[in-house]
């Protein structure tokens, strides 16, 4: 059987662990994370079943406060045969709950597509995430944070005469660079090419302090996911 697992100590008794995983499903389980995109309604165990609103996505088929629990997991409707299988360990330790979950069941039918398109989309809200890094970084001054994550032979083109940047330009000039009081960010679209290069557009109105008027732009960037972690390769603004 294809699964995935995950293991984490926390310091709390078995029974406790227990009781937090099941009545709190809610707040570590969000429904906005949901294999099948987002869904509507919270997350709860119910009557011998997995509830999120009004649907049931899973049945409990062992649940021993303390020990185990475990239950199916599939999409509104779907053929309970075709669910997959959630199952939880908590284990005594000293200080503590060794908490195991395994979950099983992916080889099943429709599952392929549903995974491809869940990897997507969370690439996609990292993606955007990380963007986001870069826009606080500049709000913020964080110069080091520009020499961290550009790459070094990034390229970054603005609307102006001197219009070209290199990595070691940009760092020297982020210390001057006046603070956003405005990024407003529209019309975000996500290319793939490859595994470790992405192509990121959007629409941008913004304002900063050395310039009181709102300005449109059309800004592309390039993140390369280098060293664990995607960094900035190129970037362009158009007016």
């Amino acid at each position: 059987m294809t699964e995935a697992h995950v293991t984490v100590e926390v310091e709390v008794d078995p029974a406790t662990a227990f009781d937090l995983f099941t009545r709190d499903i809610a707040a570590w389980w969000r429904a906005d994370r949901s294999l099948w995109g987002d869904s509507e309604g919270e997350l709860r165990f119910e009557d011998g079943r997995l509830m999120q609103g009004s649907a049931e996505i899973g049945r409990v088929s062992a649940w021993e406060p303390g020990p185990r629990l475990a239950f199916s997991y599939g999409p509104p409707g779907v053929d309970p045969a075709e669910r997959t299988e959630v199952d939880v360990r908590f284990e005594a330790i000293r200080g503590g709950t060794r908490v195991v979950v395994r979950h099983g069941g992916w080889e099943k039918a429709n599952w392929s597509g549903l995974l491809a398109g869940f990897a997507r989309h969370s690439l996609e809200r990292m993606l955007l995430a990380r963007l986001g890094d870069f826009l606080d970084a500049i709000g913020n001054g964080e110069v080091e944070f520009f020499e961290r994550n550009l790459t070094d032979e990034a390229m970054l083109i603005f609307p102006g005469e001197r219009n070209t940047y290199t990595k070691a330009q940009c760092v020297a000039a982020m210390a001057g660079h006046p603070v956003y009081h405005k990024y407003d960010l529209a019309d975000p679209h996500i290319v793939h090419i490859g595994e470790a290069t992405a192509v990121f557009t959007h629409h941008a109105t913004l304002m900063h302090e050395q310039d009181e008027r709102p300005r449109s732009v059309m800004v592309s960037t390039v993140l390369v996911h280098r060293d664990g972690a995607w960094r900035l390769a190129l970037h362009q603004w158009t007016e």
